[in-house]
């Protein structure tokens, strides 16, 4: 069983003196900076290359980038809810002419 005595305390030197050799000091490799750097520049050129070629395939990394496809997906609504409201109006107006030709019609029961 411990006690309180068996423990240090964290402000004992001794432990902090320990804990302090304790700790690993690694060197870094010969050229770690350089490759560091070159990795770096690698990255930013893949991030920086050229688009496909294909213009399908230019397109949609065009539409794939945050911004745009917000963009892109925003101005398609506003065209699907613009289409859906002529097609709506076009088929209430038919609709009417329907209704009106059934209304004066000679052929027709009035009720």
């Amino acid at each position: 069983m411990n006690t309180n005595s068996d423990f240090l305390s964290p402000s004992d030197e001794q432990l902090r003196s320990l804990l302090r050799e304790s700790r690993p000091a690694a060197d870094l490799p010969a050229g770690f900076a350089n490759a560091v750097w070159r990795r770096l520049d690698l990255a930013e050129s893949a991030v920086n290359a050229p688009l496909p070629v294909d213009w399908l395939d230019q397109a949609v990394a065009w539409l794939l980038r945050p911004r745009l496809a917000l963009a892109a997906a925003a101005a398609l609504m506003l065209i699907g809810a613009t289409l859906g409201a002529r097609e709506g109006m076009g088929l209430s107006q038919q609709a009417a002419q329907a209704r009106y030709l059934a209304a004066v019609s000679p052929l027709t029961a009035n009720p």
